[in-house]
Order: structure tokens, then C-alpha cells, then sequence
């Protein structure tokens, strides 16, 4: 397809894959952009946007991490060409009757099936990332969605480079019953240069792997072979002022650690360390935050030595001022996990890898070759650097074994579908459009078209398979009384399609009674321990639960009861078991302990914390919507749980800066 399309847009030249993507959207059709991180993406989706508004439509954008949507919400606001923005992501709402609204894949998904009409003039939607459809957990929303959408909505898609992309992009096409033109870029504004380091062999280039790996087969037994030691890797780069440096761990605790030790490089001059002061200065006089000893202060500290941690553990506000702090150019080494790659537009002129090996979930196995080029694409800062260069840390055994050729060349892993219809949206199928309407879902969904692409007999086996698991969910849902006969959805069934993730487990409580002359406090607690799922180390101060002790019990009774109930049905268990880890420090900070305190009730970090209150906060909305019609007085409740803990930094309206007079709704 010819470049077509306009040659600038917003003050920038548009690169050939960016007026291809331009020109395809004038011409209507929907768009699949997959471009290396960095190349310019997001300027196809500003593109759709400005259309979509200069024909008086609406305009949607999606994301796969609410710190993304956040982000993206501001942006947005602050572009003059946009201004009238809004934000829905569960945990707050404002303007959802703007121009452009942001929105996570999720919420997109239950507007469609509970409020279709609140999408009413949307022209575009994009779906940032949208190569999260093979998400194990999450992948599924996004499938549904792309299924689902009114076909007079054009879908911009950005994604990673994947090895499937045309197979995706026909698929959607068909289910869309709209063309979707493939634009690809495969080279990046800014190239990439590999290489390798361990202590003994110091710093190479992967084209000389295979004679270090013949050196180091005769090391096995030598343990000085075997220590790990990166700090002379960092001195040399920091010596040559290969910076700003993005080091990704993968592991929160080891990031700290590090950024700890290489504070004592003072990585900033006079001039810049002026400028670190000024923008905490700032940021102090707009949050109204304190700085008397604590993390905050302790930030500061590293901060001002031009080094900083980040992760998903991290408070939001620790987060923010990183994040401004490293935008500024005023971070020279910034330890940091692998979500600081995922739609952040922060590159450094460098990236090392502590690991080419990381926790799938599972197991600890080698990295996806997309998973490394996502983070490696944060090299290489576009207009400053005439290349990135990226460093992979390397233990001994990984010299030996590792397969670094595929991690870092190898042919991109395609995108798996992942679609796997959740219950509610079962009763949703059920009651419009009765229980075949799940099966011909299924037909139409990316799981059936990558089938299609087996033998006959495979794709005969899949639907058989397919059928016999609707089967048992659909029983599962009449024996626990949500549904009956050929369409009717009883009254569990209505409730159970307005919570939108723990269907059945809040269901369940709500019709057994579990919730009956429960206070706000105590229910806090309680849909803390059903949507909670801990970590490893996860430790807890069980004395606290004391006053809510009878009340978890009878829930969790009620909870492995449909478990069991999902077993007989011979299903895989979906409903989840209670876990109580996080409940003591919730609980306490719903009935009014302030959040400085809550280190006695649990050892989960900060920012886990106020992650999972803010989804407490919008199961408590779920609930008190599903109750508005059935139990009015609980509705209440919910509303007050809501009150007890939707304040400090679970409050988001700080991190969205929002005015004084700008409440959410």
C-alpha cells in the first residue's frame, strides 16, 4: 500500500507507516499498527482521535493497566487539541460523557453488555498494547471486546511486533465485517546494539558467545566462575556516561536494594541536583505531601544522588515523582521491573537486564523474545542517541545455557487466544440470545479462526471440547439457580451480571445472607479476602481478625461450597478460595487507623496495598449497584464501606489532578 496520506500532523513529519496508518483510517477501514517500541505508535491512535472529533464522534481509548489509562487521561487533558477528556477504570469516573474517554479493556467490556447505549456516537476505539489478548487471566476481555463492539466502530490496534499479525488482522477483520489493513514497521528510529557481560569474560557482543561458552565449559568447577558481580559493568558504563541507564530486575525487593548501593555513585552535579530539589519543591506545594523522615524522604535522598527504584509496589505518589524525575532527565540509573516498559514513553540512552530469566507465573523459565525486545526498545532515545545500547547480566550457567540467540533474534511468539467466557457473561448470552449464543460466540472468536488453521479433525475435536466445557458451565449455573430453561435468568443470574469479575463468589454472599447486619468496616474486610490474591511471603497480624473471625468463616463456607458445587460439574475451578492476608490491614484502615500504621498488619508493600483497596472500592460499587433493586439497605452500607476507605492514597483524584471543584462521579 503507498504512503498516501498527510505528510505532518500535530507538528510532527510523519514517518511512511504513520501516513499508511493515516491513510487507511481517512479511507475508513480499521488499522493493526505493529511498530518496535518507540517508533511512533501513538500518533496513529492521536490521528484516529482528531477524525473521529472533527466529525463530531466520539472517541475511546483502552489500555491493559489502570496506571496506563491514568496516564493516558492526563495526556489527553493536557492536549490542547483534545482538552474534553474523561477516565472510567473502576476505580473512579469522571466525564464519562467526554469527547475522548480513556478506559480500561474491562470496563470497556461491561459498558457494552450492561450500558451499551452510554457509547452511543463513539466513532474510534484504540487498544493500546492490544498483543495483551494472550494474557492468560486477562486476554479473554479483550477478544470479547473486539468481538462486541458495534461494527460502525473503527478499531485502531497497536501492538508489539508478533509473528502472527496478519493471521490477527484478518480474523478481525471478519468479525468486524470491516477490513483491517496490517501496518507494520520493523526498524527502529534508533538502533539497538546487544551485548553481554559477565565478570570473567567482561563485557562481548553476541557473535562471540560461542568461544566463551567453550572457555567456560572447563570452568565448571570453579567457583569464581560461578559469583555474580555487576557493579564493575555499572562503573564502566558510568564512567563512559553511557547515561541514563534503565536497569530492569525482576524482582521488586532486588531493585531497592540495588538503587541503595548505587546511590553511592552521586551520579548529579551542583546545577542538577538544584533541579531534583526544585521539582520536589514543586511537587510538595501541589500534593501537600510531608517530607519529615519516611519513604518520601528516602526517595528524596536517592533522588538526589541521580538514582531511583520503581515498581508496581511502590506507592502511587513514589511512582509519579520517579516518573517526573526521570522525564526531567534528572535520574542517571533507575532500577526498575518490567512494568515500567509497558506503554510508559520513557527511554534512556541504555538498558541492562539483571536476567534473561523471570517468574512466568508458574516457573522460573528464559524470557519471551518479545517480553526482551519490549524492555530492550526503551534504548535509544530518538533525536539525543545515535544507537541504544542494551547489556544482558549473565550468571555462569546462562554463558552455558541460556538461549540468548532465540531472546534476543528469534522469530517474535505469535499472540495464543485466551478466549475463555466468564459467567456472567454466560448469563448475559444465556438470557438475550440462549444458551447457543455462547457456542457461536466461540465461532466467532480468534480461539475458533486459530483452530481453523489445524486439520478438520483437530478443529472438529476443539469445538467438541468447546461445547462439552459450555455444557458443564451452563449446569453449573442452573444448579446454583442463576438461570432456567431457555432463556430466563433468575434473580442470582441479574445480580451476578452487574460485578464484573468474583461473580460468583459475591453472589453467593449476598443471597446466602452472609452480608445481612454487616457494617461497612467489616465488609471492607470481607471483599478484601475475596478478591485478594497474596504473594508468596505474605505475612498478617491473624489477632486483628478477631472481630470479623465468624464472618470470614461463614463466608468461606459459602465459598467452598460453590467450589464444590464447580467441581461436580466437572469444571476446573474458577471461583476462587478466600485468602485473608491483606483483610487485617484493610479492615483496620476502614475503621479509620491511619495508613502509616498499617506496617503492624501486614507485610505487603504500599503500593500493593493501595492497589487492592482501590479494588475493594470498586467491588463495593459492583455490589452496591447489584443491590440497589434487592436489598436497598445493604446498598447503603456498601456506599459507607466505600467512604471508610476511599481516602489518602487510595484516593486517585490527587494522582489525576484533579481541580477542587472537579468531583468524580
Amino acid at each position: 500500500m503507498p504512503s498516501g496520506g498527510p505528510t505532518e500532523f500535530k507538528g510532527f513529519t510523519l514517518a511512511p507507516f504513520q501516513r499508511r496508518a493515516a491513510a487507511a483510517l481517512d479511507s475508513g477501514r480499521n488499522v493493526v499498527v505493529a511498530a518496535p517500541t518507540g517508533a511512533g505508535k501513538t500518533l496513529v491512535a492521536e490521528y484516529a482521535i482528531q477524525s473521529a472529533l472533527e466529525k463530531g464522534m466520539r472517541s475511546i481509548y483502552t489500555a491493559p493497566v489502570k496506571a496506563l489509562s491514568n496516564q493516558k487521561f492526563r495526556d489527553f487533558r493536557e492536549d490542547p487539541a483534545i482538552g474534553d477528556a474523561g477516565l472510567m477504570t473502576g476505580d473512579i469516573t469522571v466525564h464519562p460523557d467526554a469527547q475522548v474517554l480513556v478506559m480500561t479493556t474491562e470496563i470497556l467490556r461491561n459498558t457494552l453488555f450492561e450500558d451499551p447505549e452510554r457509547l452511543g456516537q463513539v466513532g474510534v476505539v484504540v487498544f493500546d498494547e492490544v498483543h495483551y489478548m494472550d494474557d492468560p487471566e486477562r486476554g479473554s476481555v479483550w477478544e470479547e471486546t473486539l468481538m462486541f463492539l458495534p461494527h460502525d466502530v473503527i478499531v485502531v490496534a497497536l501492538s508489539a511486533t508478533i509473528d502472527n499479525l496478519g493471521q490477527f488482522a484478518t480474523w478481525l477483520g471478519r468479525v468486524r465485517e470491516r477490513e483491517a489493513v496490517v501496518i507494520e514497521e520493523t526498524q527502529r528510529p534508533v538502533p539497538l546494539r546487544n551485548f553481554l557481560y559477565h565478570p570473567k569474560a567482561g563485557v562481548f557482543p553476541p557473535a562471540r558467545l560461542k568461544a566463551v561458552r567453550k572457555r567456560f565449559s572447563l570452568q565448571r568447577r570453579n567457583r569464581d566462575y560461578q559469583k555474580r558481580d555487576d557493579k564493575p559493568l555499572v562503573d564502566e558504563l558510568v564512567k563512559k556516561q553511557k547515561l541514563p541507564i534503565l536497569y530492569f530486575c525482576f524482582s521488586r525487593r532486588l531493585c531497592e536494594t540495588k538503587a541503595r548501593k548505587a546511590a553511592r555513585l552521586r551520579l548529579l552535579r551542583g546545577a542538577e541536583k538544584a533541579e531534583v530539589g526544585r521539582i520536589w519543591d514543586e511537587a510538595q506545594a501541589e500534593f501537600g505531601f510531608e517530607l519529615e523522615g519516611g519513604p518520601l524522604a528516602e526517595l528524596k535522598k536517592l533522588t538526589l544522588a541521580g538514582v531511583a527504584s520503581h515498581h508496581a509496589g511502590m506507592m502511587p505518589l513514589h511512582k509519579e515523582m520517579v516518573e517526573r524525575l526521570f522525564t526531567a532527565g534528572c535520574l542517571k540509573l533507575l532500577y526498575t521491573t518490567e512494568t515500567f516498559a509497558l506503554g510508559i514513553n520513557m527511554p534512556a540512552r541504555t538498558v541492562i537486564f539483571d536476567s534473561l530469566s523471570k517468574f512466568d507465573g508458574v516457573d522460573f523459565d528464559y524470557m519471551r523474545t518479545r517480553d526482551f525486545l519490549q524492555m530492550a526498545g526503551r534504548a535509544g532515545r530518538q533525536g539525543m542517541d545515535d544507537e541504544g545500547l542494551v547489556y544482558s547480566v549473565l550468571e555462569f550457567d546462562d554463558v552455558i545455557d541460556a538461549p540468548i540467540h532465540r531472546i534476543q533474534d528469534g522469530k517474535v511468539e505469535p499472540v495464543v487466544s485466551r478466549f475463555n467466557l466468564d459467567y456472567a457473561t454466560l448469563v448475559h448470552l444465556h438470557g438475550s440470545a440462549g444458551r447457543e449464543a455462547a457456542a457461536d460466540a466461540w465461532e466467532r472468536s480468534f480461539a475458533a479462526f486459530q483452530a481453523r488453521a489445524h486439520s478438520k479433525q483437530r478443529e472438529a475435536a476443539n469445538r467438541r471440547s468447546v461445547r462439552q466445557l459450555l455444557d458443564k458451565r451452563f449446569q453449573f449455573l442452573e444448579t446454583m439457580g442463576y438461570i432456567k430453561g431457555e432463556r430466563e435468568v433468575l434473580a442470582r443470574g441479574r445480580s451476578c451480571q452487574l460485578l464484573h469479575g468474583y461473580e460468583i463468589e459475591l453472589t453467593e454472599l449476598m443471597y446466602e445472607g452472609v452480608f445481612e447486619d454487616c457494617e461497612a468496616p467489616a465488609l471492607c474486610g470481607l471483599i478484601t479476602a475475596v478478591i485478594y490474591e497474596g504473594r508468596r511471603r505474605d505475612e498478617y497480624w491473624r489477632n486483628a481478625l478477631r472481630p470479623v473471625k465468624n464472618l470470614l468463616r461463614r463466608a468461606s463456607r459459602v465459598i467452598e461450597d460453590a467450589r464444590e458445587q464447580e467441581a461436580n460439574a466437572g469444571l476446573a475451578p474458577a471461583v476462587k478460595a478466600m485468602d485473608e492476608a491483606m483483610t487485617p490491614a484493610v479492615y483496620e484502615y476502614a475503621l479509620g487507623r491511619p495508613f502509616r500504621e498499617l506496617a503492624d498488619y501486614t507485610n505487603a508493600a504500599p503500593g500493593d496495598f493501595v492497589r487492592t483497596t482501590r479494588m475493594v472500592v470498586q467491588y463495593l460499587r459492583h455490589l452496591a449497584k447489584a443491590a440497589e433493586a434487592v436489598m436497598p439497605e445493604f446498598r447503603q452500607v456498601c456506599l459507607d464501606g466505600i467512604e471508610c476507605i476511599y481516602r489518602g492514597p487510595v484516593d486517585v483524584r490527587a494522582e489525576l489532578r484533579l481541580d477542587a471543584d472537579e468531583e468524580p462521579e
